[in-house]
């Protein structure tokens, strides 16, 4: 009887005892693939974006080019949460010679790696055009 007693109280403590959370702080290389706008001659591919994630708080970065891609002319960056679980969802942009761009990005890390899907709507010359993307994370 004494045996049964021990094993229920140490399965009860199991029980409510809470899991501790994930920890998913670190810094992260981001790829970021997005469709072609009209006026660029080519879609946005394998972008290096630099994120980081400290106590459930998440920033992004990366270099903007111009049209001709040969001159940097800005930054695109961002902020968001990551939930316990993995979840993230970030919004940010940037403004400048290639106008203004919002965007957002939602999605999951799991296992050091995530896939976030989004949009940006970028304004160029008085024309705006929304685009897909996705940003692809690795620690």
């Amino acid at each position: 009887m004494r045996m049964v007693t021990i094993a229920i109280v140490i399965v009860q403590a199991a029980i409510t005892v809470p899991a501790s959370a994930q920890s998913f702080d670190g810094a992260y290389r981001g790829t970021l693939n997005c469709a072609k706008l009209s006026w660029t001659k080519a879609p946005l591919a394998n972008e290096p974006v630099s994120v980081a994630i400290m106590d459930g708080k998440v920033s992004y970065s990366r270099v903007l080019y111009g049209v001709d891609r040969s001159t940097v002319v800005g930054q695109e960056s961002g902020s968001g949460t990551i939930a316990p679980d993995g979840s993230i969802a970030l919004s940010g942009g940037s403004s400048g010679r290639l106008g203004i761009m919002k965007a957002t990005y939602k999605g999951k890390i799991e296992g050091g790696s995530g896939i976030l899907n989004g949009a940006q709507s970028v304004t160029y010359q008085d024309k705006t055009e929304i685009r897909a993307c996705t940003l692809q994370l690795k620690l």
